[in-house]
């Protein structure tokens, strides 16, 4: 009777172990066990998400600065959000990981789109070629976009602003990107207004 109540306990208990590692599996437990897959670039971009993801610690350190010039400071308090935002990072690395397109975060006014699209141009022309500096250049944007929609996080996303375009200049050259003309302006249309006389 014994040995049956101890076969009981020993199969809930590791039932239990079983729920508990299932329960609190994520995307950044995942980047442990993950080897990527696909281009260069998308290798370049699991890279560096991943850093962007691990940047945070296992007990809540927020990334300090642009997650390549390395360095960090301590969040005093981790919160959800917080969390949240790391395992973004951490979704958008296995994604890369499985050689899938990541497409860089939407742009969310007038100067964010404008990067976006600056980004989008030097990847179209530069990704083959340079998979490394444009891995960077758009997982700098998406920290520069993912951070500044975190309070605790602006400081940090300010920096990542710099950092963006301190990379995109740089894969801008080494691709080169063509830099979009103005437009030129129509010209201009006379016939609202009335004719003048011509004078005797």
């Amino acid at each position: 009777m014994a040995n049956s109540r101890f076969g009981v306990a020993a199969c809930v208990g590791a039932a239990l172990l079983l729920l508990l590692g299932c329960v609190n599996n994520t995307a950044l437990d995942d980047l442990k066990e993950t080897t990527p897959l696909g281009s260069k670039f998308n290798k370049a971009l699991f890279k560096n998400y991943s850093a962007l993801a691990r940047s945070f610690g296992e007990v809540g350190a927020a990334a300090g600065v642009a997650f390549d010039n390395g360095g960090s400071i301590e969040i005093t308090r981790m919160d959800s959000t917080i969390g949240a935002l790391a395992n973004s990072y951490a979704e958008k690395a296995l994604i890369a990981a499985r050689g899938s397109l990541v497409e860089p975060e939407p742009g969310i006014d007038i100067p964010t789109h404008k990067m976006r699209d600056r980004l989008i141009r030097a990847l179209e022309r530069g990704k083959d070629s340079f998979p490394a500096d444009s891995a960077r250049a758009q997982a700098q944007y998406d920290c520069w976009l993912m951070d500044g929609a975190v309070p605790a996080m602006l400081s940090s996303a300010k920096r990542c602003h710099g950092a963006v375009e301190v990379a995109l200049q740089k894969l801008e050259a080494e691709a080169k990107v063509p830099i979009p003309s103005a437009p030129t302006p129509p010209a201009p249309d006379n016939t609202d207004k009335p004719a003048v006389p011509i004078q005797p």
